[in-house]
């Protein structure tokens, strides 16, 4: 009997893997930005609004934004950390790299649940984000009702 509950258990987690890959195909492709790239594009501009499901960006983005230097200039090669606490305490959540242009991605699924405080570091220097995000869509309000990501 109890061996019986746990092939069911088993043939509905594979069902449920099924549908929901088949249903986010394009979530599961792999598109993260990497130090010393130059394939991304759009510096400053929110990344969801292409790369997201059904969208025409290659990828469905999770985390996406850009980073800039005092001057305006993109902040290159940046690293973008995800901590379930402020001031990069708590957790360390994900470690997502920038590129040349200053931009940064990732398609790997994470969870937000109570909100994650993001750190930019930028030749070693960390900015701090004092508030937490739910999404990922940073430059939804970085740039447009925020201020952009500056580093020092």
């Amino acid at each position: 009997m109890k061996s019986t509950k746990f092939a069911v258990f088993g043939i509905l987690a594979l069902v449920l893997f099924v549908l929901l890959r088949c249903n986010h195909a394009d979530m599961l492709e792999v598109n993260n930005s990497s130090f010393n790239s130059t394939r991304s594009h759009n510096t400053g501009q929110n990344c969801m609004n292409c790369h997201k499901k059904g969208g025409e960006g290659e990828g469905w983005f999770v985390v996406a934004g850009s980073a800039f230097q005092p001057d305006g200039n993109p902040a290159k090669n940046i690293t973008l950390k995800l901590y379930t606490e402020p001031l990069g305490e708590g957790t360390l959540v994900k470690t997502i790299q920038g590129d040349m242009l200053g931009n940064f991605h990732s398609t790997d699924i994470m969870g937000f649940g109570r909100g994650l405080y993001p750190v930019v570091e930028y030749e070693g220097s960390p900015a701090y984000m004092s508030s937490s995000i739910t999404h990922g869509a940073c430059n939804s309000c970085h740039g447009v009702t925020e201020d952009r990501i500056f580093t020092e």
